[in-house]
């Protein structure tokens, strides 16, 4: 009896159309617009063409796109390498620094084979590209084609790709696009051209990345020069091709910026004397700034221990019995508690003591740090954050600063030209609060702030919930009063434009006043206690300046559009004082600490 030929229905006998049909869906050149309301298309797969889901998995993060322009290696790469930066390098950039993600569309034998071997770098490609060798090095160190394939290699991702750029539907396209195919004519008249960096912005999209800072991102080349941050030389014709490349990707990134803005999609360029042109510039040190911000510093002590203490205090809480000076109230709100030593510390998680120097307040901190030991031994216990400019140097003016208190770190930032340096500083110490800060609330005190007596240790009322039953985000001194008269008008307008803060109603504080200030329930610097969290939602929505010096007045600003609790106190009423001389500063400090 004849035998008929039974083919299995998978492995490699599955019908190689079916194979070819679920890389390419309809058309390999185009997309499918995938719909506000149709269920999430398959993106990324394994090697065996399973559905992998990974779509917003860094959901409101921002991420370096790393490109291999030379310019690359004028940065200190090494700050990518810290916790909190999230990273996507293309093609051999990936060879100068390590990514956290990487993706390609060229063949795999263009790129070093370090790259597909590490298993710490995610990694995406054309699918069809899985079962493709890479190259290495033999032992006379000549390129040969490996045994291994890209599938074999650790956390490989495969992505199909279309060749028809349609601007409309590019964010929202069941698969990538990399440009046009060579036969096909965009909408503005550009014929064919394909680049990685189309897959790049659309991946990272796709990831949930919200805020993109390119990095290596020269977009222009040179016959006979260095091209890349990597060893690599390029023909003349090589030169001219990429050139033209990278005045298509101009027009079409172009084309696709207000659909970037409509979908929150900020992009921003932080190539000095780059060649595109479309995305707003960013010192790159501004937006590692940016980057970082979701990692406080690691402190593992007494995590293990947290529930029981917990359980101490509120034993503790139930035995004690208030206790009254002289009839008024000194009791502790919930986020402070008395440790063992009755020294008053703000709660079991704590604050920070975050402060500003430069060459002329370092002098004032060492008289101050004193007198704040003697009179508020609670500041002493706290971790101490100390953002600086480039005048003051910590390896040599550091001193014993250390000795009052629990840890002192520091954080140095470049405030930039004179005209805006007020600007910057505050946002620098807005973007300290958030990058660094670990504990709920931190504690903002000028370094000229005298403080004496009791009476400056915080109080219960301080941190209860107002009578809607909102806990406090930011707790300072008032104050009534700002210049020049129309500043929280502009800031009105400055709100207007952030999605953050657009959708509360304005304040609509009267911009003009007879002696030229503005009244308003502002409130002054020298002396916040301000609530982590809060202050992290909102450096999410400010550029690398604030609209104005002070950034008190700003905090207030934000915290009464958006109706959160801001408290206001008279804390020269509990002890405490700012002192503007040096000199001044000194003779108080003299009678405070009787000498």
């Amino acid at each position: 009896m004849e035998q008929r030929d039974i083919q299995s229905p998978g492995g490699s006998h599955r019908d190689v159309h079916d194979h070819a049909r679920l890389r390419h869906a309809r058309d390999r050149h185009n997309g499918f617009p995938v719909g506000q309301y149709l269920q999430a298309p398959p993106m990324l797969f394994s090697r065996d063409a399973h559905n992998v889901f990974l779509g917003d998995m860094y959901r409101g993060n921002a991420a370096f796109l790393i490109c291999g322009g030379p310019s690359l290696r004028d940065h200190d790469l090494s700050l990518l390498q810290q916790r909190g930066i999230l990273s996507l390098a293309v093609n051999n950039a990936a060879a100068v620094v390590r990514p956290t993600l990487w993706t390609s569309v060229d063949d795999p034998g263009n790129f070093t084979d370090s790259i597909w071997r590490d298993p710490g770098i995610l990694k995406f490609v054309p699918l069809c590209h899985m079962e493709k060798t890479f190259r290495i090095r033999d032992a006379a160190g000549k390129l040969v084609p490996s045994t291994d394939r890209v599938g074999d290699m650790p956390a490989v991702f495969g992505f199909r790709r279309n060749e028809n750029f349609v601007p409309d539907q590019w964010l929202y396209e069941d698969t990538f696009n990399w440009g046009n195919h060579s036969e096909l004519v965009d909408s503005a008249g550009n014929k064919g051209s394909r680049s990685v960096f189309y897959v790049a912005l659309r991946l990272l999209f796709y990831l949930g990345v919200r805020k993109v800072f390119l990095i290596g991102c020269d977009f222009r080349m040179a016959d006979g020069k260095r091209n890349y941050a990597f060893d690599q030389d390029r023909s003349r014709s090589a030169v001219s091709n990429n050139n033209e490349t990278f005045h298509i990707l101009n027009v079409r990134l172009e084309q696709l910026k207000p659909h970037f803005d409509k979908a929150g999609f900020k992009v921003f360029n932080c190539t000095p004397e780059s060649g595109l042109k479309v995305f707003p510039a960013l010192r790159y040190e501004d937006a590692l700034a940016q980057s970082c911000r979701v990692i406080p510093p690691i402190k593992t002590e007494g995590m293990y221990e947290f529930n029981q203490q917990m359980k101490d205090v509120a034993k503790a809480k139930t035995k004690a019995k208030p206790k009254t000076d002289g009839g008024q109230k000194q009791s502790l709100p919930p986020d402070l508690v008395a440790e063992p030593s009755s020294v008053l510390v703000p709660s079991l998680l704590g604050t920070t003591l975050i402060t500003f120097l430069d060459s002329s307040a370092a002098p004032k901190l060492r008289v101050s740090l004193p007198v704040w030991k003697k009179h508020q031994s609670w500041l002493a216990d706290l971790d101490m954050l100390i953002v600086h400019d480039s005048t003051w140097d910590p390896a040599t003016q550091m001193g014993d600063l250390a000795k009052y208190s629990k840890t002192v770190r520091t954080i140095r930032i470049e405030v930039g030209q004179e005209e805006d340096r007020i600007l910057r500083r505050s946002h620098a110490v807005l973007s300290a609060i958030a990058c660094e800060v670990r504990t709920p609330w931190c504690t903002y005190i000028d370094p000229g702030v005298m403080c004496g007596g009791p009476n400056c240790t915080p109080v219960n009322d301080w941190f209860m919930p107002d009578s809607k039953g909102r806990n406090p985000v930011l707790v300072a001194h008032r104050w009534g009063y700002s210049k020049p008269s129309d500043s929280l008008a502009l800031l009105d307008d400055w709100a207007d434009q952030l999605p953050g803060l657009k959708s509360y109603p304005r304040l609509n504080v009267p911009s003009r006043t007879e002696d030229g200030c503005v009244r308003h329930a502002a409130i002054q610097t020298w002396l916040m206690f301000i609530q982590t969290d809060w202050a992290r939602q909102l450096l999410k929505d400010v550029p690398d300046r604030l609209p104005c010096a002070s950034l008190a007045t700003f905090l207030a600003y934000c915290g009464s559009r958006r109706g959160d609790n801001v408290v206001r106190v008279n804390l020269k009423k509990h002890g405490w004082q700012p002192v503007s001389c040096l000199n001044d500063l000194r003779r108080q400090a003299s009678l405070l600490l009787g000498s």
